[in-house]
C-alpha cells in the first residue's frame, strides 16, 4: 500500500490495479471512497485497460487472431511496479508480460501518476508505444465514491451537478445480452443536475458522450461538503450505482465503451479505440477535489 498525505487529505493507493482505496479528509475524518465491501463490490477505483466494458461474447480479433478478455481488461487485476514515490506523488508502471500476451498481443507501457496538491488528487494516465509498429487500446477510470459520504445520511439527498447545462441522451446497456444497444433514452435537457436514485441504474450504468462540461460534482442538500470530479481527454462518461449496492456511486471517465450487442468487427473498429504508431503516446487525466 502507498500513502500520500498533506495538510488536507490522506490518500491510500494499491499497486494492484493502480487503485485509489481511500481519500480521507483530515478536517472531517471521512473516507470519500467506496468502502470496498467484497460482498457487494470489492474494488474502489481500478484503472481500465486495454478495454472499457465488455467484449462481444468475451472475444475480439486483433491482428487476425482471436483473444479472450474479461470485462474492463486486465489492468484492474494486474500488479503495477512503483517507479517513483514521495509524500505527494506516486508513479505506477504496467507493461506486457506472458499473461497479458495471452489476452492482448502488444508490447506497451502504461504509466499512472497520482499527485496530491492541497485538496485535490490528480490521476494522469499515459500510454506509450515504443516497440510496436502500432497498437490499439481503450482506457478509463472507475472511481467509486461513498454516497452518502457518512453513514446515517440519506442518499436521496445527494445529487450530481455538471459544470454546464447539458442536453444528453444515455446509451442503454443490456447486461443480459452482453453489450450496448444502439438505442438511447433522453437523460438531461438543458439541465445541470439530477438526483441520485437507484432506479436510474436498473439496467446498469448511465453512459453519455458529447458532454461539454469539464467536471461533475457530487453534492448533498444537507451540508456544504462536495466532491468535484474533473476530466480531461475522455470521450464518454459512465455513472453507475448497482441496484443491489447501497452507498456506492461510481463516476467513470472513459475512452471508448463496451461493445454493441451486434458488433462483429475487429478490435481496431471498437468505439473510441485509440491507435498509437511507434514512438507515439496518449494521455488523459482526471482529478478528485474534496471540499470538507
Amino acid at each position: 500500500m502507498i500513502k500520500l498525505k498533506n495538510a488536507c487529505l490522506e490518500v491510500e493507493l494499491e499497486p494492484k490495479g493502480a487503485e485509489i482505496s481511500k481519500i480521507i479528509g483530515l478536517k472531517d475524518g471521512i473516507n470519500y471512497m467506496w468502502k470496498q465491501d467484497p460482498e457487494l463490490w470489492g474494488h474502489s477505483a481500478p484503472i481500465l485497460f486495454p478495454i472499457v466494458g465488455a467484449l462481444h461474447n468475451g472475444k475480439t480479433i486483433i491482428e487476425g487472431k482471436t483473444y479472450k478478455m474479461n470485462q474492463h481488461g486486465f489492468s484492474r487485476n494486474s500488479e503495477y511496479e512503483v517507479v517513483e514515490n514521495d509524500d505527494y506523488h506516486v508513479v505506477f508502471h504496467l507493461h506486457e508480460n506472458e499473461e497479458t500476451k495471452t489476452m492482448y498481443p502488444y508490447d506497451f507501457d502504461l504509466y499512472v501518476t497520482y499527485t496530491l496538491k492541497d485538496n485535490v488528487l490528480e490521476a494522469r494516465l499515459k500510454v506509450i508505444n515504443d516497440r510496436e509498429d502500432h497498437l490499439y487500446f481503450q482506457i478509463g477510470g472507475h472511481p467509486a465514491f461513498a454516497c452518502p459520504f457518512e453513514e446515517g445520511e440519506d442518499a436521496n439527498d445527494y445529487y450530481l451537478e455538471f459544470e454546464k447545462k447539458e442536453s444528453l441522451s444515455s446509451k442503454i446497456i443490456y447486461p443480459a445480452r452482453g453489450g450496448m444497444s444502439h438505442e438511447t433514452k433522453a437523460f438531461l435537457e438543458n439541465e445541470r443536475h439530477f438526483f441520485v436514485r437507484q432506479a436510474l441504474f436498473n439496467s446498469d450504468a448511465i453512459v453519455v458522450g458529447d458532454f461539454k462540461s469539464e467536471y461533475i460534482a457530487l453534492k448533498t442538500l444537507t451540508s456544504k461538503k462536495s466532491l468535484v470530479f474533473h476530466m480531461h481527454n475522455f470521450d464518454h462518461l459512465g455513472i453507475w450505482s448497482s441496484k443491489h449496492t447501497g452507498g456506492l456511486l461510481a463516476i467513470e471517465p472513459w475512452v471508448g465503451h463496451t461493445d454493441y450487442v451486434d458488433f462483429t468487427g475487429e478490435f481496431k473498429d471498437k468505439v473510441g479505440v485509440r491507435r498509437l504508431n511507434k514512438g507515439e503516446s496518449f494521455e488523459c487525466s482526471f482529478s478528485i477535489e474534496i471540499n470538507q
